[in-house]
């Protein structure tokens, strides 16, 4: 399972959708097999330096996504994330391209609590 805090989900969705309407749209990631067709929002989850979800928002020349990473393969903050990304998200890297509902199965999202 990785766990993503919500308010940092929010915030690549946000970005995104402020990228996309910046810059044409949104990205395919298959977009070599069918250029212009099924280019809507979503988010892609990315296994490489850690594990972390970014937008799919169109991006400047040269410019990068904002990205959430999973708390349990965060190379800033855990030691054992690359033990964790391979254990459970394979060692190779890979994108996963999911679309508005992206938070499924082996995804999860946390919401921290409010203090009073």
């Amino acid at each position: 399972m990785f766990t993503f805090p919500l308010s940092a989900v929010r915030a690549v969705i946000a970005r995104g959708e402020a990228d996309a309407a910046a810059n044409g749209g949104f990205r395919n990631p298959h977009y070599g097999l069918a250029p212009g067709k099924d280019e809507k929002r979503g988010l892609w989850l990315v296994g490489d330096q850690g594990v972390y979800i970014c937008s799919n928002g169109k991006l400047p020349d040269g410019g990068k996504p904002m990205v959430c990473y999973a708390d349990e393969c965060n190379p800033g903050s855990n030691l054992d994330w690359w033990e964790y990304k391979r254990r459970y998200f394979g060692g190779d890297d890979v994108l996963s391209a999911e679309g508005n509902g992206a938070c499924s199965q082996g995804l999860s999202v946390r919401q921290h609590a409010l203090a009073a």
